[in-house]
């Protein structure tokens, strides 16, 4: 078994959505950010990265590369699965935390999971979606940021 960790997080500014694991969501702020800004799977990437022991998204995809302006997050999640799928690991589970005033996911997780899960051809099972809020505090507080956390959980294939 292997674990990885992965955090993200992005300065909020005026906007008409947020992305959050492939998902739009309306909000009147979004994530400043090189590529879509979405917190979730940058944190996620990061975590398999570093699961796999093949160091962190900025070093596979780095900030300051042009191909990277704009780019869908999604994107980078499909070549970080590519990597999973050429290791001798699999995704036992993961679990996430997101942190944001406002809007409320509530009505958004399960959809965030069931596209993750296509992305990853994983169990919708194998995913944890949580959010909160940080009651006021700081700048996730005062709404001028979004934070997400993961951890990912690797077994061996068992078809290896």
């Amino acid at each position: 078994m292997r674990i990885g960790f992965g955090k993200d997080l992005h300065i909020l500014k005026k906007g008409d959505f947020l992305n959050l694991g492939g998902v739009k969501i309306p909000s009147p702020l979004t994530a400043e950010s090189v590529s879509d800004g979405d917190v979730l799977i940058h944190a996620l990437c990061d975590a398999i990265l570093g699961a796999l022991g093949k160091g962190d998204i900025g070093e596979m995809f780095p900030p300051n590369d042009p191909k990277n302006k704009g780019r869908n997050s999604t994107e980078f999640l499909i070549e970080v699965k590519k990597l999973l799928d050429d290791s001798e690991y699999e995704i036992s589970n993961i679990d996430t935390l997101i942190l944001l005033e406002t809007p409320s996911l509530k009505n958004f997780k399960e959809k965030i999971k069931e596209n993750l899960s296509k992305i990853l051809d994983i169990s919708k099972k194998q995913i944890n979606i949580k959010a909160g809020t940080n009651e006021g505090v700081d700048a996730i507080g005062r709404k001028e940021a979004i934070k997400a956390t993961v951890v990912v959980l690797l077994e061996e294939k068992r078809n290896v």
